[in-house]
């Protein structure tokens, strides 16, 4: 009975991967279903091992502005922010794959200049859920406006915020099979 249930719950977490990260995504590509044969002894860790999937990622922070974005504080839920410094009239970007049931949440601070003014930056492709986006603008430096930010987080829709005399703009996109975070800053 303990292996059924071993094989039930394997079975569970497997449909529950494959499917969590496009509930209620309207710009998910679903592709065929795959069945990988498995042992009836073995872990849900070891039946996972043998699910193969992988999606493409690109973060993207374009500076339009004649200050350097310096990274001011982060929030890392879960995995790491990738970028750096931004100098000015610049765009960054990092390509990443995730393979399996990757997945992150997190969000950045970056000041621009020594302006005073900041923008937080979030991110999010969670293992429950849907992907988001989040741009904010709480001028404060260290990881404090980051977490303030993720957590506010809620939907993967346009934003747009006003900082004095700078603006921003956060969109996700999906180009050459990679889900983007696009921030401007302005």
């Amino acid at each position: 009975m303990k292996s059924a249930t071993r094989v039930f719950a394997a079975f569970l977490l497997a449909i529950t991967i494959a499917f969590g990260g496009f509930s209620g995504n309207a710009h998910a590509q679903v592709g065929a279903n795959v069945n990988v044969p498995i042992d009836v002894n073995q872990t849900v860790d070891q039946v996972l091992q043998n699910v193969t999937s992988t999606q493409k990622f690109q973060m993207v922070i374009i500076n339009k502005t004649g200050n350097t974005l310096t990274r001011a504080g982060a929030y890392n839920s879960l995995g790491n922010w990738a970028l750096g410094n931004v100098p000015s009239l610049t765009a960054q970007y990092r390509d990443w794959t995730e393979s399996g049931a990757g997945y992150f949440v997190f969000a950045s601070n970056y000041a621009v200049g020594n302006t005073g003014k900041y923008f937080q930056l979030g991110a999010s492709w969670p293992p429950v859920g849907r992907r988001k986006i989040n741009l904010c603008n709480i001028n404060s430096p260290g990881n404090g406006p980051a977490e303030k930010c993720w957590d506010v987080m809620s939907d993967a829709d346009d934003k747009n915020v006003r900082n004095g005399e700078f603006s921003g703009r956060a969109q996700m996109g999906n180009k050459g099979g990679k889900v983007q975070w696009i921030y401007e800053v302005r």
